[in-house]
């Protein structure tokens, strides 16, 4: 699943949905992360892949890249899903090519890493 919502941010971005790619950038993260955990009989709840990422066993070291990776992509994860994201406008008054490839881009690093280490 993380893998096709990395398809999806790459097809929104593509037709200049960029909150959508944003969104689903932020989602492959998540669910990559969450499918490591899953792969070490762990069990998370939340959406916070920062925080999830933290939590994983001391055997795994997380590379500072991909904190980084997580702490961009869960800045975006209510404002590019939800109308009152903020103060004024829609998602998609704020998102915009750039941020589509940067975000993009950090989906894949995590799922990449993630992949790396699931045994």
């Amino acid at each position: 699943m993380a893998e096709r919502d990395l398809g999806l941010a790459e097809l929104a971005a593509a037709s200049g949905y960029h909150e959508g790619a944003a969104f689903h950038a932020q989602q492959s993260a998540e669910k990559a992360v969450k499918a490591l955990v899953q792969s070490l009989h762990g069990g998370v709840r939340g959406h916070a892949i920062t925080e999830i990422v933290r939590q994983l066993p001391a055997p795994l070291s997380v590379p500072a890249e991909i904190l980084n990776a997580a702490q961009q992509l869960d800045k975006v994860y209510v404002a590019s899903r939800y109308p009152n994201g903020f103060a004024s406008g829609s998602p998609s008054d704020y998102f915009n090519g750039r941020d589509s490839k940067e975000l993009i881009a950090y989906a894949k690093q995590i799922l990449e890493w993630c992949r790396s280490q699931i045994p």
